[in-house]
């Protein structure tokens, strides 16, 4: 279901199904399911490296967009690593209107465009977290909800 999700989310630049199977070998990599009534609804791979976690995809059902899902998994994963990293860092599709909002409204900046970035040639920003400015961590962890009490 992962799988799917990423497809449906992410039609240039999906992952491969052995790509999400690599995944699962990687010391460094650490991967999350959301469910909601025994059903898969959303995911996230997140690389640690040193202190840096990077988000390397996320996804929510379409179906279930704009119900606080992906907020949800965002600060599950932050509440999760905020003991073991400083940031967080991610890329994001300057076209990615909503996701740039979520991440925004968590404490995320934009630190830079990386141009041509994708597959298709579209632009990314690339977003930071800094938990050490105890800002959105904190509040990260005041707001957790576990994705299976949803």
């Amino acid at each position: 279901m992962v799988y799917l999700i990423n497809k449906e989310n992410f039609t240039t630049d999906a992952w491969t199904l052995e790509g999400f199977e690599r995944e699962l070998s990687l010391d460094y990599s650490r991967s999350y399911v959301m469910e909601m009534g025994g059903q898969v609804v959303g995911y996230a791979v997140v690389w640690i490296i040193h202190d840096e976690a990077h988000i390397m995809t996320l996804g929510i059902k379409k179906d279930l967009w704009g119900r606080g899902l992906g907020r949800k998994l965002l600060v599950w994963i932050i509440e999760d690593l905020r003991q073991s990293v400083s940031r967080f860092l991610l890329d994001v599709r300057v076209s990615n209107l909503r996701a740039i909002k979520l991440y925004k409204d968590m404490g995320f900046k934009i630190l830079s465009l990386r141009y041509r970035y994708y597959s298709d040639g579209e632009n990314a920003y690339q977003m930071c977290l800094e938990l050490s400015d105890g800002d959105k961590g904190q509040e990260a962890k005041e707001g957790y909800i576990s994705p299976r009490d949803s």
